[in-house]
């Protein structure tokens, strides 16, 4: 019998490959953004709380592209406009710069700045009165253009660099007519802080305060790379592209990568990893397996499953049955074997989508309240259970106060103040409470309805899977036919596992959309593109027009 209750964090830390590579150009400017918002607050504010030990996934794709900003000059066209002269803008420049310009939280990172929220304001009503963006450049003067520019870089830094950093608290006080200095040393600061995020993480990691743990390189769907007739299993209602992805050795590669990138990055092989989008298969744990991972996250949905029982709650939402839950389970495949935690999804997503419209404190309180029911219902169980809370690291905080820092603090602030609460990494709690109960089988599944199908099922997603099937089989023939150097292949290679990522397919068809679904879709089809480009054969025209005019010709959908 113990009183003790071990939670077990797990943010995951991903961004898709935004960069066309033989272009050398950045398409998205969000890894830049999120890490001066997101990727370097998280692990910083840790040291305050030295009883906080938390357990980080940083997918590979986002490590390349972090170090690219940091250390080799990355540019987008947003910090490309940001450092060119008002004086030098062309009607080009000032539209993009309208249009992209407002790409952030309303309420928490545009409403609370007072010249920021009149441009917005501006904007938005000459909408109103019918004008298109392209009839507005003559209402906003060269200042306004700086000034949203401006804005724009300046309310991504998340609220530590705001309330800490003078010289951007400074900015924010002078609110309108920055000058290219300002926007300068807005550029320059981002650079100082992506440098920092890495060797903050591998610091405190050596120094026991985090766990750093990696995924598949690119975030493809491993169980749909080794066969996308896996969609169909999942859900049987599911209609599949005509052609059938079957390609383990992307997947074995994919993670081959991921951990020798974790391990130069971060000095330790990862001993942890969380499967992109928590999408597992039996085949899929196998290859993890053997790629040396002791053990991952799944969703609690899948464990119900494979053990043909339901996990409990009261009408908060309380789990009734928490000893089902609570613990890690031992899966053999063959010769191979791997640990699954399955994470709590209430407590999970409550995080992820509800508290960031609540008071910081009640919030907390909330979830502190949610830990204390479980560790008594576990009260007298013979073993130290573990609560893991597993969810996106990244995008929950922008409806937050202060990015989530207020909430983050008094959460924090209870833990440490309660002894019978170990706030560990996985791997230290597994290395104190090894599996004991074990699974057989598993259901193939993701953290999305326990299926797949967000990635693969539906017209334009399958199309999708149909273009790239094409060119991993060009990809194959020309390997074997043995015209091209290893590098050339390599570098092909490179483009398709960039391609296979889910990102791509989440964003096509049902039921998710973004204002930039045509810029997904255009990097999905550029990868491809660039296999052929690399290899000096003429790629197959259809990669010229968008997925959605392929599928519905004449109606410009994605």
């Amino acid at each position: 019998m113990t009183e003790h209750l071990s939670v077990c964090f797990v943010w995951h830390m991903h961004q898709p490959l935004y960069k066309d590579r033989l272009a050398n150009k950045y398409i998205m400017p969000w890894v830049r953004l999120h890490g001066v918002k997101d990727y370097l607050d998280m692990p910083t504010l840790l040291t305050e709380y030295p009883k906080i030990r938390q357990t980080f996934n940083l997918v590979p794709s986002l490590i390349e592209q972090i170090e690219d900003y940091a250390n080799y000059d990355a540019s987008d066209q947003e910090l490309y406009l940001a450092l060119k002269k008002p004086a030098d803008y062309n009607d080009e420049d000032k539209l993009y710069i309208l249009n992209n310009s407002f790409h952030a939280e309303l309420k928490t990172q545009i409403t609370p700045y007072e010249h920021y929220y009149a441009l917005y304001i501006k904007k938005t009503t000459l909408a109103k009165q019918g004008l298109k963006p392209s009839q507005m450049l003559e209402k906003f003067t060269l200042q306004e253009f700086s000034d949203m520019i401006t804005w724009f870089n300046l309310t991504w830094f998340d609220s530590l660099w705001l309330e800490n950093i003078d010289e951007l608290k400074k900015l924010i006080i002078k609110g309108h007519n920055f000058t290219d200095s300002d926007r300068k040393f807005i550029i320059k600061q981002q650079r100082d802080l992506l440098k920092q995020i890495i060797p903050t993480y591998k610091k405190l990691q050596n120094a026991g305060q985090l766990e750093v743990i990696t995924s598949p390189y690119y975030h493809p769907i491993l169980p749909l790379l080794i066969d996308s007739n896996l969609g169909k299993l999942a859900n049987s209602y599911s209609s599949l592209p005509k052609k059938c992805y079957l390609f383990p050795q992307d997947a074995s590669a994919q993670l081959a990568m991921s951990v020798d990138l974790c391990e130069k990055s971060f000095g330790l092989k990862p001993q942890g990893m969380w499967p992109s989008e928590l999408s597992i298969s039996m085949q899929a744990l196998s290859l993890i397996a053997k790629a040396g991972i002791e053990w991952v996250v799944a969703d609690e949905a899948l464990l119900t499953k494979a053990l043909e029982l339901n996990i409990s709650r009261d009408e908060h939402g309380n789990l009734m049955n928490p000893e089902l839950l609570c613990q890690p389970y031992n899966l053999k495949i063959g010769e191979e074997q791997i640990n699954i935690f399955f994470r709590e999804v209430v407590t999970s997503n409550e995080i992820g989508f509800s508290f960031g419209g609540r008071e910081a404190q009640e919030a907390a309180s909330s979830l502190y309240m949610r830990l204390k029911h479980i560790q008594q219902k576990l009260f007298n169980w013979h073993r130290e259970g573990c609560v893991v809370i597993a969810l996106d690291g990244e995008n929950c905080w922008q409806t937050y106060e202060r990015d989530g820092q207020t909430f983050l603090r008094e959460l924090y602030r209870r833990l440490s103040e309660d002894s019978t609460l170990n706030v560990c990494t996985v791997s230290d709690y597994l290395k104190r409470n090894p599996a004991t109960e074990h699974i057989y089988n598993i259901q193939p599944g993701s953290w999305i309805s326990a299926d797949f199908h967000i990635w693969i099922g539906e017209a334009l997603k399958n199309k999708a899977w149909e273009l790239l099937w094409d060119t991993r089989q060009f990809l194959q023939v020309e390997e074997e036919s043995n015209k091209h150097s290893p590098e050339r292949i390599a570098q092909a290679f490179n483009e398709i596992y960039a391609a296979e990522g889910s990102d791509w397919f989440w964003w096509y068809g049902e039921p998710n959309n973004s204002e930039h679904d045509a810029i997904f879709d255009s990097l999905f089809r550029q990868n491809l593109k660039n296999v052929y480009i690399i290899l000096d054969k003429a790629y197959p025209k259809e990669l010229d027009i968008p997925v959605g005019e392929l599928v519905y010709p004449g109606q410009g959908v994605v």
